[in-house]
């Protein structure tokens, strides 16, 4: 089968690339035939501007060469900021491609629409036109359709899809390389860092349950846009694990082989979202085994599996590490 795949992709720092990059590779293995459309900062076969239209633009006089055009939507990656003709551009250039009849759109976020500007009445009825939107959740799905009064013809993907194991090494093995003690309760919030992580939450709750000595918790991530409000929020984060004993901010971006060592060397992920759609993270702990933390916001409930924890509250995010912490030292007890 000849697919293009349209999005942003590695090296730029961004995990809907990543996870792009991974659907790549899995199509590839067997034995699709895929040509990517990139901006020009990725390492796509066909590149063109994402911002603007120009990339659906291009796509559209490419897709009738294809058996499938799957396109990986996200706002940020397509819409200009602060530039009304500009957005309308690009949603009128989407629906275009999306009646071309082969379209299938990987939804991986979505503006709440002010419906009475054309670019989201345009962006609705693209909804509405592609072949197939995919959606990581049912709980996003029914959010979409009925925020864009839209009917699409939705299926779910595998909540591993996208993704891809980099390394996978004994805890041991991933703490002596990230160089952490081998002993001890490791908690990791691991992403790029916004208001809407919430990370300060696991912050605080760790703080509440009076930690053992030997255990730590690691924020993990770099801003990714740096826009104020993105700045200031790593500001104040940083101020907080600073002055926070055995918590550690390790600011940097992470590829998927420190990723991946990250997830073997923690007990468990903490993901205490303000606001998520769904999270690449938690489908990345998933798959190393590592149980996660999880806040019940948008899909995340329906995305977390039999060994993570769903809470509503900062209290029962606390709890839940509190958990954590007693099953790591019950098994600490039980070696000989």
């Amino acid at each position: 089968m000849k697919v293009l795949v349209v999005s942003s992709y590695p090296p730029r720092h961004c995990g809907i690339g990543a996870y792009a990059r991974a659907q790549v590779e899995r199509m590839r293995e067997r034995g699709d035939s895929v040509t990517v459309l990139s901006a020009p900062d990725g390492d796509g076969d066909e590149r063109a501007e994402l911002l603007g239209g120009a990339a659906f633009r291009r796509a559209r006089r490419l897709a009738p060469r294809f058996d499938r055009v799957i396109v990986h939507f996200q706002p940020r990656l397509y819409y200009p900021p602060r530039r009304a003709a500009a957005k309308v551009a690009t949603s009128l250039a989407l629906l275009r491609l999306a009646r071309a009849g082969n379209v299938e759109l990987v939804v991986h976020e979505a503006d709440r629409p002010a419906l009475w500007r054309p670019d989201y009445l345009l962006l609705a009825s693209a909804f509405s036109s592609a072949r197939r939107v995919w959606f990581h959740t049912a709980a996003e799905r029914s959010a979409l359709e009925r925020d864009y009064r839209a009917r699409v013809r939705g299926a779910l993907v595998p909540h591993t899809d996208g993704v891809r194991l980099a390394a996978r090494a004994s805890r041991g093995d991933a703490r002596r390389r990230l160089g952490l003690p081998e002993e001890g309760s490791v908690f990791l919030c691991a992403g790029f860092l916004h208001p809407g992580k919430g990370y300060e939450r696991a912050v605080r709750a760790f703080v509440t349950l009076g930690p053992p000595p030997d255990a730590a918790l690691f924020v993990v991530g770099s801003v990714r846009d740096a826009v104020p409000a993105n700045l200031e929020y790593a500001r104040r984060l940083r101020e907080l694990c600073e002055r926070t004993p055995r918590v550690t901010l390790v600011e940097s971006f992470v590829d998927d082989e420190a990723f991946d060592a990250w997830m073997d060397a923690a007990d468990a992920v903490a993901l205490p979202y303000r606001r998520s759609w769904s999270s690449g993270a938690l489908a990345r702990a998933q798959l190393h085994g590592t149980p996660a933390i999880v806040a019940n916001v948008g899909g995340l409930q329906e995305q977390a599996g039999v060994d993570d924890v769903v809470f509503d509250t900062d209290d029962e995010l606390a709890a839940a590490m509190a958990r954590f912490l007693r099953a790591r030292t019950a098994a600490d007890g039980a070696r000989p």
